[in-house]
């Protein structure tokens, strides 16, 4: 398949998948199928046209100029809603927020903050370190803005190391647009948008700066060291390290690969184990995501083992591929790892229940997955636009 074709594609894929599970619940089966085609046929039609238009058209200054527009926007939209969908659960919200505002709280009131449940009767699922990064959000009582900060944080992490303003806006406006899922989380306050988003911005700032041999050391340090903080969010995030471990050792050695990753490891185990600790029976984020395996091994026979197991395997042996410091067959590959969990659950999930099941399965676990594979596929897309004349983006 020509890349006029595999790129969009891949790109529709890892848009659109990872919001399966809001189609399904508002629009059932059917608007799964018509939101995948509908959504394939826009990123078609947008890759064929829109795309080098706009990428030759909007100036770097105007790019900078429509990005704080876009994030000061998501920022009203956030605070305008957010007090609203949260006073009608039943429609749109969540109550991811409130497990973070309630463990943060009880942490800041010098309490183990894994002992109570959130308003909807759930245990508190983030890990530590979701908690820590959340923490000035719920201190200054801005849970809902969480999402906003780290997607602008991303929008200048891309502009940075991709040396294009207009690429890295088109990026966001295509995921805000493409994937009501991230939307979702913005209103609601959910965590899993910010979760993806600091991993993904630790790794693509410690990778650079390992190889250049010039850089200073905090810049390798501090990225490390939130990658440790970040992995202390969500498990997942822990299967795509033999991934990273492999790309930190092909852009400079053995010795410096294990020593920086050996530091996001230090770094995991010390914000985690304390927790886990001081109250193993009480430590809810180990139970509820165990729990999550466990309830379908009737279904697949000890899935709480072959989920991971074989996911980790996947990420093994996709390790063993040249990587280049460039970041796209990276973020590629760890966006495969999380489409298999995702998918291989939601399979399982829906053998079980006898019909499609991806909300109550995976409901909102395909941010994971969207963050990895959109950006690799929007870098080559855009790379090979460059390459064809197409971006003439200005710097002024």
């Amino acid at each position: 398949m020509s890349k006029t074709f595999a790129l969009p594609l891949l790109l529709s894929i890892f848009l659109l998948v990872p919001s399966f599970d809001t189609a399904l619940k508002y629009g059932g089966s059917i608007g799964v199928l018509a939101y995948f085609v509908l959504g394939t046929a826009a990123v078609f039609i947008g890759y064929r046209f829109l795309l080098p238009l706009f990428l030759s058209s909007v100036s770097a200054r105007t790019a900078d100029y429509f990005a704080i527009a876009t994030f000061v926007g998501l920022a009203a939209i956030a605070l305008y809603t957010y007090p609203i969908v949260n006073s009608r659960p039943g429609l749109v919200g969540t109550d991811a927020d409130d497990a973070l505002i309630t463990a943060a709280t009880e942490f800041l009131n010098g309490r183990y903050p894994y002992r109570l449940t959130t308003y909807l009767g759930n245990l508190i699922s983030p890990m530590p370190g979701a908690v820590l990064l959340a923490m000035p959000f719920v201190v200054v009582g801005l849970i809902q803005l969480q999402n906003v900060v780290w997607l602008a944080a991303f929008y200048l992490v891309y502009r940075r190391f991709e040396g294009s303003s207009t690429a890295a806006l088109g990026l966001v406006w295509v995921i805000l647009v493409m994937s009501p899922t991230v939307m979702q989380n913005v209103v609601t306050g959910g965590d899993y948008t910010a979760n993806t988003i600091y991993v993904v911005v630790a790794m693509w700032l410690l990778a650079p700066s390992l190889a250049d041999p010039n850089s200073p050391a905090w810049k390798r340090i501090l990225p490390a060291i939130l990658l440790g903080i970040g992995l202390s969010s969500r498990s997942t995030f822990i299967l795509l390290m033999p991934l990273f471990l492999s790309l930190l050792i092909q852009i400079a050695d053995w010795k410096q690969g294990i020593k920086y990753l050996s530091i996001s490891g230090v770094v995991f185990l010390a914000v985690t184990l304390p927790f886990w600790v001081y109250d193993p029976a009480a430590f809810a984020p180990l139970h509820v995501q165990s729990d999550k395996l466990k309830a379908v091994e009737d279904t697949l026979p000890y899935a709480s083992v072959l989920i991971p197991g074989t996911t980790l395997l996947l990420s093994i042996v996709l390790s063993l591929q040249t990587m280049r410091s460039d970041l796209f067959r990276f973020f590629l590959n760890c966006a495969i790892v999380q489409i298999y969990v995702l998918l291989l659950t939601a399979v399982v999930y829906s053998v079980k229940q006898g019909q499609l099941d991806l909300y109550i399965g995976q409901a909102g676990y395909g941010i994971f997955t969207l963050f990895f594979g959109a950006t690799a596929i929007w870098m080559k897309m855009n790379r090979k636009a460059r390459n064809s004349g197409q971006n003439h983006e200005l710097v002024t």
